[in-house]
């Protein structure tokens, strides 16, 4: 988990406050639904975009890694850079999900 969740950064920038904390998950969760629905509509770039800063702000930096790959992905390489995505998202929903804030 701490590959997926850096903790301590998350601590860092909401001065460990955990009712912040919890705000920002909620708020980050609402998100990738938006994503996922944004995905299924061919709308991606712009949910992707905004994951990635959603991501960072967390610490969530595997998956922020994921969504600057797709942002720069060639035509071609666009599925399987979603399909990252994906799995850094799911990845990412575990790890908030075993250690909520």
């Amino acid at each position: 988990m701490a590959d997926i969740l850096d903790r301590a950064h998350f601590d860092y920038v909401t001065g460990g406050d955990r009712a912040l904390q919890a705000e920002i998950v909620r708020l980050f969760r609402a998100q990738a639904e938006s994503w996922r629905n944004a995905c299924a509509s061919g709308d991606w770039r712009a949910a992707v975009h905004t994951i990635k800063g959603s991501a960072r702000g967390i610490g969530l930096m595997a998956l922020a890694h994921a969504c600057v790959a797709a942002e720069n992905a060639p035509a071609e390489a666009i599925t399987l850079a979603l399909s990252d995505v994906r799995a850094s998202l799911a990845a990412a929903l575990n790890a908030l999900e075993t250690d909520p804030a």
